[in-house]
């Protein structure tokens, strides 16, 4: 997600900390592929879903600030956006509490994170809107290598619980990317738009981009019907692409360890 507001000064990145959350990632991967009994499989699905998770939002956020550097708003760089440190992508409540509690309760890729953009200082609207696109664009990327491993996995060795993992994570990315796009005051898909729109507007929409991400995490839980078609059209997609949907099934149950 993006903002044109922007944020106070945050202390330097340090890379050390995307770094130790993939190499966590790869080791939580060799235990999952190496596990010797069914109980220490729903934990170890479950830390390797949520920290894959946290990668890929970096990813996603890097397609935003990318692209704003490009489009002349270089203070992305002063802003740690361009390095490999998750703590630069917005703050706990929206970048980990949510999206955790969205994951772990329904198996929702919520958007997560978030870069403060000058798009005051981006070349043109559509700039700005390639630079909102770039997110998106980010998590689609996330979503295609993984299925691609999926699909060089099934033909090269038999599904285990770290393909069930990897086939959950894959299809949290076609979640995120419909929500994402979602023409919802907040979100990328509204963004994009938004450059367009009478300026007179603008006091009106940062009003309703505080209260769209909670008006839309109560309604894939309450409203009856749009969690179910979320799911249904990330599951569409998702093995459109390749990803089979037992081993989505299977991933999530390992996931929810708990019930």
């Amino acid at each position: 997600m993006t903002t044109p507001t922007e944020a106070a000064a945050p202390p330097p990145p340090n890379n050390l900390v995307g770094l130790a959350i993939l190499a966590a990632v790869a080791g939580l991967g060799v235990a999952l592929a190496t596990a010797a009994t069914t109980q220490t499989v729903g934990p170890l699905t479950f830390g390797f879903v949520f920290l894959g998770w946290i990668l890929a939002v970096m990813a996603h956020e890097f397609g935003h600030a990318a692209v704003a550097y490009l489009a002349g708003d270089h203070t992305v760089r002063e802003k740690g956006y361009l390095s490999f440190d998750p703590r630069r992508y917005g703050d706990l409540g929206t970048s980990l509490v949510l999206p955790l509690i969205a994951l772990a309760l329904g198996g929702i890729g919520f958007p997560g994170g978030a870069v403060w953009l000058r798009h005051d200082l981006m070349r043109s609207p559509a700039w700005r809107a390639a630079a909102s696109l770039a997110g998106p664009a980010g998590t689609l990327v996330v979503l295609l290598v993984l299925a691609f491993a999926l699909s060089l996995w099934s033909r090269a060795a038999l599904p285990g619980p770290l393909f069930d993992a990897v086939a959950l994570l894959a299809f949290l990315q076609a979640t995120a990317l419909i929500l994402n796009l979602l023409p919802i005051p907040g979100l990328d898909g509204f963004n994009a738009i938004r450059p367009f729109l009478p300026k007179r507007w603008g006091p009106a929409l940062r009003k309703a981009e505080g209260l769209g991400l909670l008006i839309l995490l109560a309604a894939l839980f309450l409203l009856p019907g749009f969690g179910g078609l979320l799911f249904g059209l990330a599951a569409e997609l998702a093995t459109a692409l390749g990803v089979p949907r037992e081993a989505i099934v299977r991933g999530f149950d390992a996931f929810q360890f708990w019930r």
